[in-house]
């Protein structure tokens, strides 16, 4: 076994998903590394370039949209498509749920994203095969910028609803963002993928105003949008300091779910967020306290409360334009229904090869069962 491992450890990788796009870079015949440092991680300007509906303002090309003659019809002379394959081998020595294997292919999507007119956007991924399976869609929306001429964007469809706080699909590490993934008991809440609607505005003086209406179930459920009558609702505010390098958060969601039952269930979520962006140095923390009334549906209620933590922190020794980039992430999720509970430290270490193919090195231990692992493999994208 160990030779096996180590054969795999110098051939293969691990990645993770990303919002990556290559076509962008065909159309504006930039390199990955203008938004990108490294893939996906955006940099300053890549979180612009998104929140601009993926456009630069007065540097379109002049032959990217074609003709019609028609000023209300935008249609871009190219569609904009990009694929994504990922493969990993995994050794878990002591994990009896995770065995040594390899992923090949982890993932394989198909995603496109553009321009319906100056001020309306679309993004989406189709999952041709993840973990071995057909997933389908996941991120998929439209985006509508300064709505009726006010300082009002709008993002309609399917998409994670903590993407205000950061982006789970431009992560460096494998290892996911478990503060926003958990559920509690038979709860089909949580803060990751849903339906709804998001309108977001801001200040000259860097405060971000954000108000979410999503179905709350999730996404998991094939064929069903909303399982219940009830909706929930999200609302963030944050405030930046000193050129953007600090970001201070608070988010708050609450939201009643019916079970098969026909008994319900309120969740609330609370906390704040902090984000420090420094040269060759990034820090993201983020706490939730989370509240159940009865996550189990049972006839006599019996609440929970779950405290969760993320701690992450990029190190880029050699400045964006590294090719060599160092993550350190701390998950924790401490639950009264203890089913609920992990605590996970994670190492990753992601190479560039080529701006679009990078190697991924990660190791990730599980503090409150003793097991580790070690991921390691590549990701490319084109």
């Amino acid at each position: 076994m160990k030779k096996i491992f180590l054969t795999a450890l110098a051939l293969i990788v691990l990645v993770q998903t990303a919002a990556a796009i290559p076509a962008f870079a065909r159309k504006y015949r930039y390199s990955c590394e203008v938004c990108h440092a490294p893939v996906p991680h955006l940099k300053a300007f890549g979180m612009e370039f998104m929140a601009n509906g993926y456009r630069i303002p007065d540097k379109e090309p002049p032959r990217s949209t074609i003709d019609t003659g028609d000023p209300t019809l935008l249609l871009q002379r190219d569609l904009p498509l990009a694929m994504r394959f990922d493969a990993a081998f995994r050794y878990a020595p002591n994990d009896p749920t995770a065995a040594s294997a390899f992923h090949a292919p982890l993932a394989m999507k198909i995603l496109s994203g553009g321009l319906l007119s100056d001020t309306i956007s679309y993004y989406t991924y189709f999952l041709m095969s993840e973990n071995g399976r057909v997933l389908g869609l996941e991120d998929t929306y439209l985006s509508f910028r300064k709505v009726f001429g006010l300082p009002v964007n709008v993002v309609f469809g399917q998409y994670r609803v903590t993407d205000p706080i950061v982006p789970s699909e431009t992560r460096l590490t494998f290892q996911g963002y478990e503060i926003f993934g958990f559920r509690v008991g038979d709860s089909r809440m949580n803060l990751a993928y849903d339906r709804g609607i998001m309108v977001s505005t801001g200040t000259k003086f860097g405060t971000e105003i954000i108000g979410q209406i999503v179905n709350g179930n999730g996404i998991e459920e094939q064929g069903i949008f909303d399982s219940d009558k009830y909706k929930s609702l999200i609302g963030r505010v944050a405030q930046s300091f000193w050129k953007d390098r600090i970001r201070i958060g608070v988010n708050g969601y609450n939201g009643k779910e019916a079970g098969e039952n026909g008994l319900t269930n309120r969740v609330t979520y609370l906390g704040p967020d902090f984000k420090l962006r420094l040269t060759g140095f990034e820090l993201l923390l983020a706490y939730v306290r989370r509240t159940d009334s009865n996550p189990l549906f049972l006839a006599a209620a019996d609440k929970a409360t779950t405290d969760a933590f993320l701690a992450e922190a990029i190190i880029s020794p050699w400045g964006e334009k590294g090719k060599t980039f160092f993550t350190v992430a701390w998950n924790k999720v401490d639950s009264s229904l203890e089913a609920t509970d992990l605590n996970t430290l994670t190492v990753d270490v992601n190479h560039l090869l080529r701006r679009n193919l990078k190697w991924v090195a990660e190791y990730t231990h599980d503090l409150r069962h003793d097991n580790h692992k070690l991921l390691t493999g590549i990701v490319t994208a084109f």
